[in-house]
């Protein structure tokens, strides 16, 4: 039986954050790959690791929040239906952006990539990111997360039945399969890609969501203080368990996004995991032991904190009209920015190979990647438009 599901505001929060950190950090990985510059380290990254893994972990939460939330529930799932709309929400865009990209390559190296032509598949598929480091692909746009959420989108009938016969039993399952990969990961791709390590991620946005019924009030305004009516982080329904009920939700949420807060202060400020292999160790292959276990623990908790703290600015957020128009806006568009982005650092900072930037010119070169990837990605998107009303 199918039911009518609610958009959940915070997961529009988490995806319009998320896809700027992830601009950002891009950016800054290509500006400093032409410097390298001194001005974007603190664009690149913080006191305890980059700024790239958390929002691209929160990315593969916030799917299995939607997915879950959306299917989880049903009694029988329409296979047919299902892959006819991931297909389209995928591939039409995809195609246009590698399209552009394949063009942009060429005009910026004057020759296209030296790889047997019948890799071109990979790209089609658009796996080529995720397999680039077992056979050599046109890899261009995309990152390796597209093939990573492609290969959840094909083994989600699998994990939703098992969701269904028992989650407990199931988030067990694939936090142990995750945690002997933290310790060790003998694969040649990065920890990152890994579908077994995403499939945990993916599953705990979906746990939290779960988990979002049973208390009430929490991070989305902290406490009392916020606003009447809105919408409530962890709970809609707690009013049915009473006041008391209620409050006791509302407590529990307030400590937890102001712990969320806290953690997040330190790995933001307080060097504290100095003594552990770091950050680009622990998502490449072949590392392993403590160190690989604790830092990928540590990464984990930074991307809870993370996905809670935006949880909890979610319900705040959606009181100021303006501000939940310019996030539904990214949110909406969210996909068509994670395509192009790098695409167009990558094209931008070339330019800038061996200039001498100072900081302000850093942060005018970052808001002009903005805005170049904003227009192409409304580009692309018109593209599919057009199609769709043609064809």
């Amino acid at each position: 039986m199918k039911t009518e599901k609610k958009r959940l505001f915070y997961l529009d929060v988490i995806r319009a954050v998320s896809a700027i950190l992830i601009v950002t950090y891009h950016f800054s990985f290509s500006l400093f790959l032409a410097g390298p510059y001194r001005e974007v380290d603190i664009l690149h990254g913080t006191a305890n690791g980059s700024w790239g893994m958390t929002p691209v972990y929160c990315f593969f939460m916030v799917s299995g929040a939607a997915l879950m939330s959306r299917y989880g529930r049903e009694e029988k799932l329409d296979l047919r239906e299902f892959y006819r709309k991931r297909f389209l929400g995928i591939y039409p865009l995809f195609w246009i952006a590698y399209a552009i990209g394949f063009f942009a390559v060429y005009w910026q190296l004057g020759h296209f990539y030296d790889i047997p032509s019948w890799s071109f598949v990979w790209s089609v598929l658009g796996i080529d990111g995720w397999i680039v480091n077992w056979i050599p692909t046109f890899y261009m746009v995309g990152e390796w997360f597209l093939g990573s959420i492609i290969m959840l989108y094909l083994a989600f009938p699998a994990v939703r039945h098992c969701w269904a016969k028992n989650r407990r039993l199931t988030m067990a399952a694939s936090a142990l399969a995750a945690g002997v990969l933290f310790w060790y990961h003998p694969f040649p791709m990065d920890i990152k890609q890994n579908p077994v390590v995403d499939l945990f991620y993916f599953l705990l946005g979906a746990w939290i969501e779960e988990g979002r019924h049973r208390l009430s009030g929490a991070a989305g305004g902290c406490s009392e203080w916020a606003a009447e009516g809105r919408h409530d982080l962890f709970g809609e329904g707690s009013e049915a368990g009473g006041r008391r009920a209620k409050r006791g939700g509302q407590k529990k949420g307030f400590l937890l996004w102001w712990a969320s807060l806290l953690f997040l202060g330190v790995v933001f400020l307080v060097p504290v995991t100095g003594k552990l292999p770091t950050m680009e160790l622990t998502v490449s292959a072949g590392a392993y032991g403590l160190g690989m276990f604790l830092r990928q623990v540590f990464i984990l908790l930074t991307a809870c904190a993370f996905y809670l703290f935006l949880m909890g600015l979610s319900g705040r957020l959606e009181r100021s009209v303006h501000g939940k128009k310019i996030i539904m806006e990214i949110s909406g568009k969210s996909y068509g920015i994670f395509l192009t982005h790098h695409m167009v650092s990558q094209l931008i900072c070339r330019h800038f190979d061996g200039a001498n930037l100072s900081r302000r010119e850093v942060l005018a070169v970052l808001a002009l990647i903005f805005l170049a990837t904003w227009v192409v990605t409304l580009i692309i998107y018109r593209i599919e438009s057009y199609i769709k009303e043609k064809f």
